[in-house]
């Protein structure tokens, strides 16, 4: 073959294949040259169902059934409050590991709001100034005073315009930050102070 000849193919291969590619909508479906499970029958969420009598695809839990690894039986763990409502000193010892898990956790979620202090005035407070309901700094007596557990429940299911957080942060990372905020407490306050108005447990740890 000639190159001359040679050439002329390749541009109008070249020419077809540009061609191929323009924006256009097809109404033919993609090839799957390995067809297998993408075509498969399948139900889809919120579609209907002629096999089940509600017609629903989608089915509720068995009744009394939990899902393996979610009992979440421990109440002080998992809720921060004791099986009768109350609010529980951390159930998680504030090892270095932990508080430093705390830190880390505390910086990404709590920081741009509550402040790399705790004092409620984060980077969010003070670029807009006009913001409606101020976070609470973690020097307001009532934080001082109030137990682990109870810091533990509002990272959980937020409070005021606070968000929830239990989606995000896993329990474990919970208690940590938990520990952080008590650190952060604690290393601003007399020492005269500590024990007094912080929980004993935390106070000690």
């Amino acid at each position: 073959m000639r190159p001359r000849t040679f050439l002329l193919l390749g541009a109008v291969a070249l020419l077809l294949g540009a061609a191929s590619c323009r924006e256009a909508i097809s109404e033919k479906p993609p090839v799957h040259l390995q067809r297998n499970m993408a075509t498969q029958q399948k139900y889809k969420p919120q579609s209907e169902s002629r096999w089940f009598e509600d017609g629903s695809t989608m089915r509720t839990p068995v009744e009394h059934t939990v899902a393996r690894g979610e009992l979440r039986a421990d109440d002080a763990l998992y809720r921060g409050k004791t099986a009768d409502g109350q609010f529980v000193d951390s159930p998680v010892a504030f090892t270095p590991g932990v508080l430093a898990r705390g830190r880390e956790r505390y910086d990404i979620f709590c920081l741009p709001c509550h402040g790399a202090l705790g004092n409620g005035r984060g980077p969010v407070m003070t670029k807009y100034t006009t913001y409606s309901i101020p976070p609470v700094s973690y020097f307001d007596p009532r934080i001082l005073q109030a137990k682990d557990g109870y810091l533990f429940e509002v990272i959980s299911n937020g409070i005021r315009n606070m968000a929830a957080y239990k989606a995000q942060i896993p329990v474990a990372d919970r208690w940590s930050i938990v520990g952080h905020v008590r650190e952060l407490q604690k290393a601003q306050l007399p020492d005269s102070l500590r024990g007094y108005i912080l929980p004993q447990t935390a106070a000690a740890k």
